[in-house]
């Protein structure tokens, strides 16, 4: 048999504030608790404090100790790091992916970071799943971590309000039966660039929505058809956490249950890369995902990118 890269174990990060609504009111916004919540869903999120000095790369590190602890692995079996982040800690480079090894002390790793924005769970898993898959790692980390507070323009109420601070690791291990990744698709189109953009965070609003609401079913579709499944054959799916109007649209548009699918953008908001995850490790601590389960992840982002993963648990 084949190898597939099945996930081990899902770690989070906590720090920051958790900012309400009505906080955005204090702030000199023009808007309210009940203008965001009819508009995103979206209750409350984390912010990272103006004066912690902490990066990504130390959120993203935190993220990935957690996920180590609970799947008892030392850093130095890890054969790479993947970091899908928008606020890298350098502009350049080095990746913060090589930022976070060195904080971790995972030694025998390579790092490299994945810029796909809101979709960077879904990229990430793809690129970190191939190097198990070609034999290349036996056992590879994921880190999504994003500090979108700090690119956000808080004159903005149609972007500031949305976005939250998060971070998530997921650490992939090779493994020869039925479980794990079964496949991935992505998909982008450059003519959708003037979109979204940041820094500062930009959107045009109706734009992204109709594309979110259009392709992430389309993809979904294209992925399980790809791998001789159905909608029927799911079991939960988990999309990016950016608006409630777009994860029901998706839900309703594919068939998919409202009980299969995963809802966790009340509480953090749209944190970009590090959404599925968070969202995944939530869904684990209430006993959704069972062995034998399939889980469809799936999301849009600034590129404008999307993609879908299939992951047998």
């Amino acid at each position: 048999m084949s190898l597939r890269a099945g996930i081990v174990e899902v770690g989070q990060a906590h720090f920051g504030d958790h900012v309400e609504n009505d906080a955005f009111v204090g702030m000199g916004v023009d808007t309210s608790d009940e203008w965001i919540r009819s508009r995103s869903g979206i209750e409350r999120r984390w912010f990272i404090g103006k004066d912690d000095p902490r990066k990504t790369s130390d959120v993203g590190a935190e993220a990935l100790s957690d996920a180590l602890a609970r799947a008892g692995w030392s850093a130095d079996t890890l054969d790479a790091i993947v970091c899908a982040t928008s606020t890298p800690d350098f502009a350049s480079y080095p990746a913060t992916a090589c930022v976070i090894q060195e904080k971790v002390k995972a030694i025998n790793a390579f790092g490299v970071d994945a810029t796909a924005a809101c979709t960077g769970f879904v990229v990430g898993l793809n690129i970190a799943s191939n190097y198990i898959v070609a034999g290349q790692c036996k056992r590879v980390a994921l880190v999504c971590a994003e500090l979108n507070s700090r690119i956000l323009n808080f004159q903005d109420r149609n972007t500031c309000v949305l976005f939250g601070d998060g971070a998530a690791a997921v650490l992939l291990e090779a493994r020869e039966d039925d479980s794990g990744v079964l496949g991935s698709d992505l998909k982008s189109d450059g003519r959708l660039v003037s979109i979204l953009d940041a820094p500062p965070v930009r959107m045009d609003g109706k734009a992204v929505y109709r594309c979110a609401v259009t392709e992430m079913p389309a993809i979904s579709r294209r992925l399980l058809e790809k791998q001789g499944l159905t909608v029927a054959d799911v079991d939960l799916m988990i999309p990016h956490q950016a608006n409630i109007r777009i994860i029901e649209s998706t839900g309703q548009n594919l068939g998919i249950a409202p009980e299969k699918v995963m809802v966790n953008v009340q509480n953090y908001g749209n944190t970009s890369s590090a959404t599925i995850p968070i969202a995944l490790r939530q869904a684990l601590d209430e006993g959704r995902i069972q062995k034998g389960d399939l889980v469809l992840t799936v999301a849009v982002g600034a590129g404008m990118i999307w993609g879908a993963n299939l992951i047998r648990w």
